[in-house]
């Protein structure tokens, strides 16, 4: 049962902390960056990856979408995505470790969900896994600043 609702589960956990967190005067704004680099990257890079042999979701029930990837799923990496550009930092000096530091975290996450049985890395891609979130990130991140215009040196 577990692996079913952990999807949902982590949607609306995280879903909470933004509403939480994040000012509703600047909600839009976030949700819209979210959607773009959390929700619709995930899709994009699930479909790619599984295409491709390298990684498979599992338990998705009765939230599968054609059998790629759990419908909760781009809905957490929305939210997820949130709140990473809400505390993403304006100083160069920041942004990497802040940057190297959700990767971990990304990283830390899917290797737990890996062993917890609800998707399968295949082949060597859990090495390569980390230099995905870290190109994913940092693209996120320079695609972020360059549409607010605050980057700081």
């Amino acid at each position: 049962m577990f692996e079913l609702s952990f999807y949902l589960i982590f949607a609306v956990v995280t879903g909470l902390v933004t509403f939480i967190i994040i000012p509703r005067n600047l909600y839009k704004k976030f949700f819209l960056y979210g959607l773009l680099f959390g929700g619709i990257g995930d899709s994009v890079l699930a479909s790619i990856f599984h295409f491709m042999g390298l990684l498979n979701y599992k338990n998705l029930g009765l939230t599968s979408i054609f059998g790629i990837f759990s419908f909760w799923t781009p809905v957490a990496w929305t939210f997820y995505f949130m709140i990473f550009f809400y505390f993403l930092p304006v100083r160069k000096y920041f942004l990497v470790p802040y940057i190297l530091i959700f990767v971990a975290l990304n990283y830390s996450v899917g290797m737990v969900m890996s062993q917890s049985g609800l998707y399968e890395l295949v082949g060597g891609y859990k090495y390569v896994q980390p230099f995905v979130f870290l190109i994913w990130c940092s693209l996120s991140a320079w695609v972020f600043h360059k549409g607010e215009h605050r980057i700081m040196i």
